[in-house]
């Protein structure tokens, strides 16, 4: 614990003098240094890739099971998957631990991660709106496996307040797939984004007699642009 302490303190030093050197903006500073606390806060310094790469395959498996087991038990898709493929997936899967203000995605960047929030909100901003408040349960990315193109996205997602997201990349989750094409099929059917960023919502404003006042109506766009 004690050397624990003195590694923490010792990084708090070397990152404040970073932001010092190259003079980082005073907003950009605090949010960095709010980040690093916070992270810390809930791992205690572990360094997770760390200690799985010690142990053997199978162990790892298991422990990646247990890592991902709340994803794995909110959502329907995953419910027929075999130990096997379940832990396939698990081993594929990441854990991201995202601070208020922080972008996870910027509008017209690919969009290369099935995100599923496990804690937090976060918020999706089309065109300086927002268009959807985002939390725990929730599902953002884009339904590659249906797709053949790279989208891009249509809209950045924020987070709002701290939140872990865990997150598997685009090509991995193929890879599993292809393996396992029985549970590719029931996977398809039954995972449901709750945000699908290749897809634009559309925005209807539509003004009343009364002076000053706006209702404003949305839609989402399937597949009509």
């Amino acid at each position: 614990m004690y050397a624990n302490t003195n590694r923490y303190h010792e990084m708090l030093n070397s990152v404040r003098d970073f932001l010092r050197l190259y003079q980082v903006p005073k907003g950009l500073s605090e949010r960095v240094m709010d980040y690093i606390v916070s992270t810390w806060s809930m791992s205690r310094g572990i360094d997770t890739d760390k200690v799985l790469q010690i142990c053997p395959k199978d162990m790892r498996a298991d422990i990646c099971v247990h890592l991902n087991r709340k994803v794995f038990k909110e959502h329907p898709a995953f419910r027929l998957a075999s130990d096997g493929c379940l832990r396939a997936l698990a081993m594929e899967f990441q854990t991201i631990h995202c601070a208020p203000g922080d972008l996870i995605y910027h509008a017209g960047e690919s969009v290369d991660s099935l995100c599923f929030v496990v804690s937090g909100s976060l918020e999706v901003i089309q065109d300086d709106e927002v268009v959807a408040i985002l939390g725990k349960g929730d599902v953002f990315g884009d339904v590659f496996w249906k797709e053949v193109n790279l989208a891009q996205a249509c809209a950045n997602v924020r987070a709002l307040t701290y939140c872990d997201l865990h997150i598997i990349k685009r090509d991995a989750l193929q890879k599993v797939l292809e393996f396992y094409t029985a549970f590719a099929g029931h996977f398809s059917r039954n995972l449901v984004l709750t945000y699908n960023l290749r897809k634009r919502v559309r925005l209807w404003r539509k003004r009343l007699g009364v002076s000053g006042c706006i209702i404003q109506d949305e839609e989402r766009d399937r597949g009509k642009d």
